[in-house]
């Protein structure tokens, strides 16, 4: 079964993320990577996706599902850095 191309990986992943802009760039040694760009700066890469892990529509389906999880885990972390650094004591004077 053929990998999909660029141009189907951004378009699918663009009509499952619709708030994003979705750029992806193939590489030589078969992973892909995406850039996703949401709403002001709200933006997120995604490295070293192996391309022939994905093939076809459930597959896309389960990479944009796999996209969505790691966005929401590292929103998570950005918002629990924030709160353990406005709740830490002040050690200033």
């Amino acid at each position: 079964m053929d990998s999909l191309s660029k141009s189907e990986i951004e378009s699918a992943l663009a009509a499952r993320l619709p708030s994003y802009s979705v750029t992806c760039t193939l590489h030589a040694d078969g992973t892909l990577s995406a850039i996703l760009s949401g709403p002001e700066t709200d933006h997120f890469a995604i490295t070293g996706i192996v391309r022939a892990h994905y093939h076809g529509a459930e597959a896309i389906a389960r990479l944009a599902n796999e996209i969505l999880r790691e966005m929401v885990l590292s929103r998570q972390g950005i918002r629990s850095g924030r709160s353990q650094a406005s709740s830490a004591p002040s050690h200033g004077k």
